[in-house]
């Protein structure tokens, strides 16, 4: 069974990215559960909801992160961090 999983080398940074993502979708099926998300249009552009935002900012994060991998002596912290703050805006005024 666990044989489907042996293409990933499991360290504890993909570990704690695989729990953080199924953290966040428990708290916001839970969440929604007992208050309705709410459809709003922010600096984006289109009309989302909380999980909507949520989604694009992993992937916006995400992007970023591929961006910074493949620039040459570039400081991932820096640009983790940058990346970081852009998800939480995301979040709050997407």
């Amino acid at each position: 069974m666990f044989e489907l999983f042996d293409w990933i080398p499991w360290t504890a940074p993909i570990a704690y990215v695989f729990i953080g993502v199924a953290v966040m979708i428990t708290g916001l099926t839970i969440w929604g559960h007992y208050r309705p998300p709410i459809r709003r249009k922010g600096f984006l552009g289109v009309v989302t909801d909380r999980s909507e935002r949520v989604y694009i900012a992993i992937v916006s994060f995400a992007l970023v992160m591929v961006i910074s991998f493949a620039i040459v002596d570039s400081n991932t912290s820096v640009w983790a961090i940058s990346a970081l703050v852009m998800s939480a805006g995301i979040l709050k005024w997407g």
